[in-house]
C-alpha cells in the first residue's frame, strides 16, 4: 500500500514537473515586466538599429516612372505611366491615377520588376474600403518599373463578413 507521505512527494514533483515545463519562473518577482510604452520604445529602437545596419535606400531615378494598369468588374482596362517622383508610396499612387475616386472595394497588386526581364516579384496591397486607405504594412515605396494592377471588386466576401459578425458574439 501507498502512503500519504508518497502520494505527497509525487504530487509535489508533479507540480514541479508542471510549472518548469509551463516556464513559470519562480526565482525572480515581476522585474522583468514592461509598460507598453517601453516596449514601444524598445521595439522603436531595434528598429531604428536595423535600418541603419541594413544601409538600403530606396533607389530613386530622376527619369523613372510606374504602370497603373485600372481593372473595372467588367473587365475593362486601362493604363497610365506616371513619373517617379521621391518617396512616392502606392497609396500616393492611388490617388494620382485617381483610382479611389472611381472605385470604393479594389484588390490592389504590386508587380516589382527583377533582374530577369520575364519575372517580376508579386506584393499584395490590402485596401481598407471603410477609411479608403492602402494598410499601412504594405503601403510600399515604387520603384522605377513598378506595375500596379487595380481591380475592382464587389467587397468582401460573405463568409468575411459572417466571421466579422460572429467575431463579438463568440468572446461571450
Amino acid at each position: 500500500m501507498k502512503t500519504i507521505e508518497s502520494r505527497f512527494v509525487r504530487a509535489l514533483y508533479f507540480a514541479a514537473i508542471i510549472l518548469l515545463l509551463s516556464g513559470c519562473n519562480l526565482t525572480s518577482s515581476n522585474s522583468g515586466m514592461q509598460t507598453p510604452q517601453q516596449l514601444v520604445a524598445q521595439q522603436q529602437t531595434i528598429m531604428q538599429q536595423a535600418a541603419t545596419q541594413s544601409g538600403y535606400t530606396t533607389p530613386q531615378d530622376p527619369n523613372g516612372s510606374f504602370t497603373v494598369e485600372v481593372r473595372n468588374a467588367y473587365g475593362a482596362r486601362s493604363r497610365m505611366r506616371l513619373p517617379l517622383q521621391s518617396g512616392l508610396c502606392v497609396e500616393d499612387a492611388l490617388r494620382l491615377s485617381k483610382v479611389t475616386e472611381q472605385f470604393d472595394n479594389m484588390d490592389i497588386k504590386l508587380k516589382r520588376p527583377t533582374k530577369d526581364p520575364r519575372r517580376f516579384l508579386p506584393l499584395d496591397v490590402k485596401f481598407d474600403a471603410e477609411y479608403r486607405r492602402v494598410d499601412p504594412l504594405n503601403d510600399y515605396a515604387l520603384h522605377h518599373g513598378d506595375y500596379l494592377v487595380v481591380t475592382q471588386s464587389a467587397g468582401p466576401d460573405i463568409s468575411e463578413l459572417m466571421n466579422d459578425a460572429a467575431g463579438p458574439l463568440m468572446g461571450f
